[in-house]
């Protein structure tokens, strides 16, 4: 009793003191249990979210300070998914429609099948009258004009040689001392006239032939890029997301170029996860391929969108996101050709 006495305010002490523990105990359980607590979200380890966050399959952006949720930048991030999705769903409802408008046609087609094959009932003669079969005109036959083939010149007759006359026959004279007369002498033939002789006409001197210019063999034709118009396309929505996706990760800012591009299936990944999802490393860089860092492996590692001319936009740089250099401390640029 006289302990008491004594030391009553300790003991008051140490009674409040241990009536207030439940309590305390209730409220940091209530504080620290997962789930939502207001504008803050408290994870299974128990420490309050703070970044981007995925809960519920939803993604929230929380503040790096008090852990509080940032309502405008979070509002960004869901226009950005339920864009992939809408793209998604819009791709699916153009594919029934098309399946749709096949079957019709092949049904419209056996339809017109059906009836084209229907059996001719025979014609009684005896009480239809045929009607005359309606004469075809006969087109005139319109003489050929004679063509008129030019006519050869004749060649001149060649002069033919005179026949030699023939040797008169001596008379039957008789015999009496009468001197025979003498035979006449036969003319000698008339010599054929000889032709001149046509001038030789001189030879034309032979024109030399050209060398033979060997051909230029011609620069094969590179093959265009089958992945042209994404690549285009990626591109073009990378570059729409800068200044507007500040505070995002550098795999957030891809996956919503990714989405805008037309990527039905765009998710979020590991940087080291985008090649082996979406497509291949190439040595050939393009406006519009990916841009992976490895600067040690995941967890330091990154990822870009290559725009051209050494330039490429860069998620999460500083906290924002900018068009910086293709060559930036990181680890050599490593380019990805996505062909979804």
């Amino acid at each position: 009793m006289n302990y008491v006495e004594n030391n009553g305010k300790k003991v008051a002490a140490v009674l409040c003191v241990a009536s207030c523990f439940p309590v305390v105990a209730t409220v940091y359980a209530m504080e620290t249990e997962p789930g939502w607590h207001g504008d803050k979200y408290i994870k299974e380890d128990a420490t309050v979210a703070k970044g981007w966050e995925e809960i519920e399959g939803k993604s929230y952006y929380f503040s790096e300070d008090d852990g509080t949720i940032e309502k405008e930048t979070t509002q960004k991030a869901v226009v950005a998914s339920v864009s992939s999705n809408i793209s998604g769903d819009v791709q699916e409802t153009v594919a029934n429609v098309a399946k749709e408008a096949v079957v019709k046609e092949v049904e419209k087609q056996e339809e017109e099948k059906n009836t084209q094959e229907v059996v001719e009932t025979p014609v009684d003669n005896s009480t239809d009258v045929q009607a005359p079969a309606e004469e075809t005109p006969v087109e005139p036959v319109v003489p050929e004009t004679p063509v008129e083939e030019p006519s050869t010149p004749e060649t001149p007759a060649e002069p033919t040689t005179p026949v030699e006359p023939e040797t008169p026959v001596e008379p039957v004279v008789p015999e009496t001392p009468v001197e025979e007369p003498s035979t006449p002498e036969t003319p000698a033939e008339p010599t054929t006239p000889v032709e001149p002789e046509v001038p030789s006409t001189p030879e034309t001197p032979t024109t030399p032939e050209e060398p033979v210019v060997p051909e230029t063999p011609t620069e094969p034709t590179t093959p265009t890029n089958p992945y042209a118009d994404l690549n285009a396309r990626i591109a073009a929505a990378a570059q729409t997301l800068v200044g507007v996706t500040d505070g995002q990760w550098c795999t957030q800012v891809v996956q919503q170029a990714l989405a805008l591009a037309g990527v039905s299936d765009a998710y979020q990944l590991w940087p080291d996860e985008y090649a082996g999802m979406y497509g291949y490393y190439t040595n050939d860089p393009q406006p519009g391929n990916l841009i992976y860092y490895n600067n040690g492996g995941r967890g330091v590692d990154h990822i870009a969108i290559y725009i051209g001319n050494g330039l490429a936009v860069h998620g999460n740089y500083n906290g924002r996101t900018v068009i910086e250099s293709v060559y930036i401390p990181g680890g050599a640029p490593q380019f990805i050709q996505v062909c979804r």
